[in-house]
Order: structure tokens, then sequence, then C-alpha cells
């Protein structure tokens, strides 16, 4: 009797480790930022839309398919050898989309719904626009005065070198100068597709009187290869790096550097010791959105390009503390949640709405 008794205790001490802690455990484990069993239940969604041609461009469902296709392909990057190390999560996230697309291997109806969703709502600026605000202002003043005065005359000199050496490349590959440095130089140099290749196809389509979708179908494959270079690079400096901390600042401009944002990862309190809430996370996040539509204004007015005028803008606010230290943390929270969400959904979109482009009647489509 007591031995009957005794297992029936195991037994539910058994269930009782399994339920809810043995589920809290899987609920934990994540493919991205999603949990396993969202993922299996959005996964089962997104196939009975398909089915019963239901997938829509709204909102809700296009954040479903962006989260569950980038953070599939970057997951699988991340756990190739050698690769991962070297950027494959972003890679994947990018060229394994366009690839589908290319091929066919897309449901119509999420291709569609995707190519619709980014080209309407042109999210990636939002993207951006938090990205560069919440880390321009979460870098310490000072070393953003010392770091941009170190930096400046590299990179000028940097960026001559490149485009005298990528001619003379080109040139010598038979080429022609002229279509090296205008077509596979400045392209590469322009700085992505969103304000590099669909900018140059529209100014090359004004100025030599040709269809922008052929000027675009010439400009994107160098931005494309040029960015997939830059992911290699970026990411074997990055294991270079890891391996040697001592050939790396760790993200630092300078020694000795300290970011007035570091309080971030130790507590939800500002350097001022108030807490950051929800309210202040939002009032960043409008913040750099009126940052970004005040570089759309000096675009419209001096032609400067917005991401660009946006930086210069966020930059001189950092300087002249025109920014509390308050919305500065809720900035830093800002940059981190779309650095950390929205990077591989962003790159999805973008390998289905433009990389897998093979038409000039599609990418005119594209660039307008």
């Amino acid at each position: 009797m007591q031995q009957s008794v005794s297992v029936s205790a195991s037994q539910d001490m058994s269930r009782a480790r399994w339920w809810p802690q043995g589920w809290w455990k899987i609920v934990d484990l994540r493919i991205g930022i999603v949990p396993i069993p969202i993922y299996v239940i959005l996964i089962a969604l997104l196939v009975g839309f398909t089915f019963t041609g239901d997938i829509k461009g709204e909102i809700s469902i296009m954040i479903a398919v962006l989260v569950i296709g980038g953070f599939t392909c970057a997951e699988v990057g991340k756990r190739i050898p050698v690769l991962r190390n070297i950027g494959a999560a972003a890679i994947f996230a990018t060229f394994v989309p366009s690839a589908l697309a290319y091929y066919k291997l897309l449901p119509p109806q999420i291709e569609k719904s995707v190519i619709e969703f980014t080209k309407y709502t042109n999210f990636l600026y939002l993207f951006i626009a938090c990205i560069i605000v919440g880390s321009i202002l979460s870098m310490d003043r000072k070393v953003l005065v010392q770091g941009f005065l170190k930096i400046f005359v590299p990179l000028a000199i940097g960026s001559v070198t490149a485009g005298i050496v990528g001619t003379l490349v080109g040139t010598l590959l038979g080429l022609g100068a002229f279509h090296t440095f205008f077509f596979v130089v400045i392209p590469i140099m322009a700085g992505g597709v969103g304000e590099g290749a669909i900018p140059l196809s529209v100014g090359y389509s004004e100025i030599l009187g040709e269809p922008q979708g052929d000027m675009f179908a010439q400009v994107l494959p160098p931005v494309m290869l040029g960015s997939l270079t830059a992911i290699l690079l970026s990411g074997t400096l990055n294991y270079v790096g890891k391996r040697y901390p001592k050939l790396t600042g760790e993200g630092r401009l300078q020694p000795g550097e300290h970011d007035e944002m570091d309080t971030a990862q130790q507590g939800a309190e500002d350097e001022t010791g108030a807490p950051i809430d929800v309210g202040t996370v939002a009032a960043a996040g409008l913040t750099a959105i009126t940052l970004y539509l005040l570089g759309i204004m000096c675009h419209r007015l001096f032609g400067l390009p917005a991401p660009v005028a946006m930086l210069f803008i966020a930059v001189l606010a950092k300087l002249t503390h025109a920014v509390s230290p308050h919305l500065q943390q809720g900035g830093f929270v800002v940059y981190k949640f779309f650095s950390t969400a929205v990077t591989y959904p962003l790159l999805f979109a973008i390998g289905v709405s433009l990389t897998r482009r093979s038409s000039p009647r599609d990418f005119s489509s594209a660039a307008g």
C-alpha cells in the first residue's frame, strides 16, 4: 500500500516537473526571437492561409511572414561551419529568399504580399532611422567628436583610393574607365539599394535618356556583389577580432571609451537614475522618425540623401545636448530592438522584393 502511494506521488511530482516547468523550458527555446511553440503555430497558420488563398498584405500577417522567413534563413546560416563566423546569417536571410522567388519556389501569394508590403510601407527607412538615431544618441559625446576627427581623413583618403583602384582594375579587364567608374565603382560606393541603386538609376536615366529599368538592372548587380563582399569581409574581421581581442576595440572608436548608454545593460535606468518606461521608448521612436522626416525635407530642399541628412542632424543634436539623457536612453532601447528583431525580417523582405528581379520592367517597378 505504501509502495503504491509512493509510486503515485512520484508520478504526480513527475507531472508537476513537466507542467509547467518542462513546458516553460520548451517555450524558452527560440529560433531567432521566435519561441519554438509559436514558431510551429505560425508555420501551420501560414500554410493554412496559403492553401486557402487568404495571404493578405495586412501588417499582422506580414510580420509573421517576414519574421518566420527571415529568422529561419538566418538560423540555417548560423549553423553552417566556417561560414557562420563570417556573416552567413545575413547572407542567407538576403539571398535564399531571392533564390526561392527567382526559381518560383515561394508561394505566389506570399511573394506578392511581401513585394507589395515592402514597396508601399517602405519600412526599410524606419529601420534606418531607428538604427542611426539610436546608435548616435548612445555614443559618448566626447568620443563622438574625437572619433569623427580621427576617422574623417582616413575615410576620405580611402574613398578616393578605392575609386581610383576600382576604375583601374575595371579598365585593365576591358570594361572601360567610363563604364567601370559609373556603373560598377559608384554603385558599390553609393550605399545599398534604397539610397544607392535606385537614386542612381533615376539620375542616369535622366542624364542618358535611357529607361530607368535598364539603368537599375545595370547598377543593381554591382551593389549586391559589394554588399555580399562587405558582409563576408566584416564577418571575417569580426571573427579575427574575437580570436585576437587585442586587434579590436570591441565596437569602441578609441581606447578608454565608455558609452553613455552602458547602463542599459545593468538595469532599466538612465544615467540620472530615472526609470526607462514605455512612454520614453515610444518618445524616442517618434524622435527618430521626426529626424528622418527632417532628412526628407533636406533632400527636397538641398538634394542631400535623407539618411545622410538625418545622420548629420542626429550628430548635431547629440553634440549640442538637444536631447535629454532620458530620451537618449530610450533611443538606445529602440536601437537594440530594431537591430535584434527587425534586421533579418528586413533582409528577407529585400531579398524577395528587390534582388530577385530579372527583367527591366520589374526593375522599373521596384524603383518606382
